[in-house]
């Protein structure tokens, strides 16, 4: 049977702090209990994001729906569904620095679980 959220039915909450820097929202869409495998719609307000991380246990897939982000060489990125950023197991990512707020899918193959890497 499939799994249907009313994204405007659900609250946003708090993401876990830690390694977000700002007030990030999300709202958990979906968690695979047996493997920790998770789907969340992650809204990023203005500013640097969160932390330089790794997840060591999942591979992340990150699609931008809407907003801004300033990328370290300064250009600038819409997150406008054109584009997905996929980070392998244990690679160093973050820092987004978001220059509007941002709504962002994000997908872990595994349990989330950030290490701050800085």
């Amino acid at each position: 049977m499939p799994i249907v959220n009313i994204l405007e039915d659900m609250e946003w909450e708090d993401a876990p702090k830690g390694y977000y820097i700002t007030d990030v929202k999300r709202k958990v869409l979906w968690v695979d209990e047996e493997t920790g495998a998770t789907w969340a719609l992650i809204k990023f307000p203005p500013g640097i994001g969160d932390k330089l991380h790794t997840h060591p246990q999942a591979n992340q897939l990150t699609f931008g729906l809407s907003g801004e982000m300033k990328r370290p060489d300064g250009t600038l990125m819409q997150a406008n569904g054109t584009s997905a950023t996929i980070f392998p197991k244990g690679e160093v990512h973050g820092r987004g620095n978001f220059t509007k707020e941002s709504l962002v899918l994000m997908y872990w193959d595994g349990p989330p679980d950030p290490e701050v890497a800085e």
